[in-house]
C-alpha cells in the first residue's frame, strides 16, 4: 500500500511500533507551542521542528516545511527528502522545495542506482559539485532537475535504521563548506526521527 506521500512504506510496523507511534504523537501535541512565535536565533531547530509537526498535517504537510527552512537557511535552490519503501530496495521523492511538485511519488529508485541511491546504499553522505559528472547520476526529466549543478546528500538514520535520504542541491556548482555540511548534518540528525514518525503515523492511519 502507498501512503500520502505515493510511496509504498505498507508493512513498516509491528504491534509495538504502532503502540510507540501513537505514544509519541500524544507527547508531540502535548509539549509545543505555536509555530507563529519563533525567534530568529531558533528559525531551525529540533524544538522548532516539534513546533511545525504540531501545527501542520497532515505530516507531508510539516515535512515540507522542514526542507522550505532547510533551503531558506542554507541558500538552498533545492532540499528534498526521499524515503526509504517497505521492500528497503527503493528510495521515494516524498517532499522537495525546488523540484517539480508532479513529481512526488513518482521519483522512485533503487538504492543501487543515483546518487541519492548511492547515500542510502553507503550510508555516507556523498557531497558532489557537477552531479551530471558523476558516473551514479540518474536523470530523472520528470523532476525538472536539469538546471541543478550541486548534489549533498546524506543518509536519514533513527535508531541506526535506514529511513530516508536528505538531498540538497544548487543551480551554481558549488563545494560545500564543512560549517554547510555541519549544519546539514544536524538537520538530518533532527528530521531523522520525525521522518520515522511520520512513516508510523501514516501507517495507523490506514
Amino acid at each position: 500500500m502507498f501512503d500520502r506521500f505515493g510511496c509504498d512504506t505498507y508493512g513498516l510496523t509491528d504491534a509495538t511500533a504502532v503502540i510507540q507511534a501513537e505514544l509519541e504523537t500524544a507527547s508531540v501535541m502535548m509539549t509545543l507551542k505555536s509555530i507563529g512565535d519563533v525567534p530568529a536565533e531558533e528559525e531551525f531547530s529540533a524544538v522548532e521542528l516539534d513546533r511545525i509537526a504540531e501545527q501542520l498535517d497532515p505530516p507531508s504537510q510539516a515535512l515540507t516545511e522542514m526542507v522550505r527552512r532547510i533551503a531558506n537557511k542554507l541558500e538552498l535552490d533545492v532540499c528534498s527528502i526521499y524515503v526509504l519503501e517497505a521492500d528497503l530496495q527503493h528510495l521515494c521523492l516524498a517532499v522537495t522545495m525546488g523540484l517539480d511538485q508532479s513529481s512526488i511519488g513518482h521519483v522512485r529508485m533503487q538504492i543501487s542506482e543515483g546518487l541519492a541511491g548511492l547515500v542510502a546504499e553507503q550510508l555516507k553522505s556523498v557531497s558532489v559539485a557537477a552531479a551530471s559528472e558523476h558516473p551514479r547520476f540518474k536523470h530523472f526529466p520528470e523532476a525538472g532537475e536539469d538546471k541543478y549543478s550541486s548534489f549533498h546528500g546524506l543518509a536519514l538514520c533513527d535508531e541506526n535504521q535506514l529511513q530516508g535520504v536528505l538531498v540538497v542541491q544548487t543551480i551554481e556548482a558549488r563545494k560545500y563548506s564543512e560549517e554547510e555540511v555541519e549544519l546539514i548534518n544536524s538537520f538530518a540528525k533532527a528530521i531523522a526521527p520525525f521522518v520515522t514518525h511520520c512513516r508510523l503515523i501514516e501507517y495507523i492511519n490506514r
